[in-house]
C-alpha cells in the first residue's frame, strides 16, 4: 500500500469509500492517499460487527472493551468533517459515558443527516445530549433513530429537516416530545415504540408532511390526538386500546390496530371519525363483545382484515355488521387461531361460512 499505482486522487478515494468500514480504517493506517480519503469518508457505523468482534464476546475477556478505545482512535483519525451518516451501534455496558459525549460532539455538525445511536442493552439508558441538536447543529438531519436513551429536551430544537424519527426504548415524556417536534415542518414518518413515559402523544397540525405513524407498546399512554391533516397511515399496537382524537380533515386511509377490544372499537367508532379508509386491519388479542350493529358506514373501504384470539362465547356472525357498513368492500380476510378453532369454535366457523 506504499507505493499505489498514479491514478487521479478522487479515484482512489471512491475505491476507498467503496470498502467496508473496518478495512478502510486498516487502509488509512497505512496510506497516506487512504489516509486523506477517511478523513472525507461520509459515512461511518461502529458496532462489532464493523470493528471485527464477535457477537459472541463478552465484556470479561477484554475483547469488548477494547471496543470503546477502538472507536476512539478512529475519531481522532476522522474528525467528523463532511460526515452525512453516523451509527453508534454498542452492546458493551463498560463504554464509559464521556467517549459517546465525545463521539457525538464530533458527529454532530452541519451537513450530517442520519444520526443513528443505540448505544447499550443493559438497564442504564444513556442521558443523550440533546443541546447538541439545537442552535442550528442539527439542521441538517433528515432521519434520527434513538435507542435506549433519555431524551428529555426543555426547549424546541427545530430540526427543519427532519423526515423521519423513530425512538425505541426512550425514556421521553408528551412535552419533550413536542420539543423535538417543534418546527419540524420536513417530517413524514414518526415511530415511537416501548416508550413508557408518555401519557399523552399530540400530533400537531404543523407537520402538514407527516404521512406515518406508528405507536407501539407504549404501556402509560392513555390519549392519541392527531391532527396533522396529511396523515395517511396509522400503525398502533398495545395491550390495551386508548382514547384516540382525530382532527375533522384528517385523510386517513390505512388504519392497524392491535389492542384488546379492537374489533369492537373499529365498527362502533371508527366510521364516523375516519370516513375515508380503504384499508383497515384489526387485531384483538381478547374480544369480550360481539361486533355491534350500527348504522354508520365505512363508504370507502375497499380491504378489510380481522384477527381475533378471542373467547369461546364470542359470536363470528356478528361480524356481518362490517359488511352491511362497506358498501366498496374488495377483500375481507378473517384469521382466527388455530387452538381457539379447535378447541372452542367448530361449529360457529362452519356456522359462519
Amino acid at each position: 500500500m506504499k507505493y499505489l499505482p498514479s491514478l487521479p486522487e478522487d479515484i482512489w478515494w471512491h475505491i476507498h469509500s467503496l470498502m467496508p468500514m473496518r478495512d478502510a480504517a486498516r487502509a488509512a493506517c497505512v496510506s497516506r492517499t487512504f489516509m486523506h480519503s477517511w478523513r472525507r469518508r461520509t459515512s461511518l457505523t461502529f458496532s462489532k460487527k464493523t470493528l471485527g468482534i464477535g457477537e459472541d464476546v463478552c465484556e470479561k475477556d477484554g475483547k469488548a472493551r477494547d471496543l470503546t478505545y477502538k472507536v476512539d482512535r478512529i475519531w481522532i483519525e476522522h474528525p467528523g468533517i463532511g460526515v452525512k451518516e453516523v451509527r453508534i451501534e454498542f452492546y458493551d455496558n463498560t463504554t464509559r459515558v464521556c467517549f459517546l459525549d465525545r463521539w457525538l460532539q464530533i458527529a454532530v455538525t452541519p451537513g450530517i443527516e442520519e444520526l443513528i445511536v443505540i448505544p447499550s442493552v443493559g438497564h442504564k439508558r444513556y442521558n443523550f445530549p440533546w443541546s447538541l441538536l439545537s442552535e442550528g447543529s442539527g439542521n441538517s438531519i433528515r432521519c434520527l433513530f434513538l435507542s435506549r436513551c433519555v431524551f428529555c429536551p426543555t426547549v424546541g430544537l427545530g430540526l427543519r429537516s427532519l423526515t423521519q424519527i423513530t425512538l425505541c426504548y426512550v425514556h421521553i415524556t408528551g412535552n419533550e416530545l413536542a420539543c423535538l417536534l417543534d418546527n419540524s415542518f420536513a417530517l413524514q414518518q414518526l415511530g415511537l415504540s416501548h416508550c413508557s413515559k408518555i401519557i399523552r402523544l399530540k400530533i400537531p397540525s404543523l407537520l402538514q408532511r407527516l404521512i406515518t405513524l406508528e405507536v407501539s407498546a407504549c404501556k402509560r399512554l392513555q390519549t392519541i390526538e392527531i391532527e396533522a391533516q396529511c396523515l395517511s397511515k396509522f400503525w398502533f399496537s398495545g395491550e390495551r386500546l386508548v382514547q384516540l382524537s382525530f382532527g375533522e380533515a384528517l385523510q386517513l386511509k390505512t388504519l392497524d390496530m392491535h389492542c384488546h377490544g379492537a374489533v369492537c372499537e373499529a365498527r362502533a367508532n371508527l366510521p364516523s371519525t375516519l370516513p375515508n379508509l380503504e384499508t383497515l386491519s384489526v387485531f384483538s388479542y381478547f374480544e369480550t363483545v360481539n361486533t355491534p350493529m350500527v348504522g354508520s358506514k365505512f363508504p370507502f373501504l375497499k380491504h378489510l382484515t380481522v384477527k381475533l384470539a378471542a373467547a369461546p362465547a364470542y359470536d363470528y356472525c356478528s361480524l356481518i355488521s362490517f359488511f352491511d357498513a362497506s358498501p366498496s368492500l374488495e377483500t375481507f380476510f378473517l384469521n382466527v387461531s388455530l387452538f381457539t378453532l379447535q378447541r372452542y369454535l367448530p361449529f360457529q366457523i362452519l356456522r359462519f361460512k
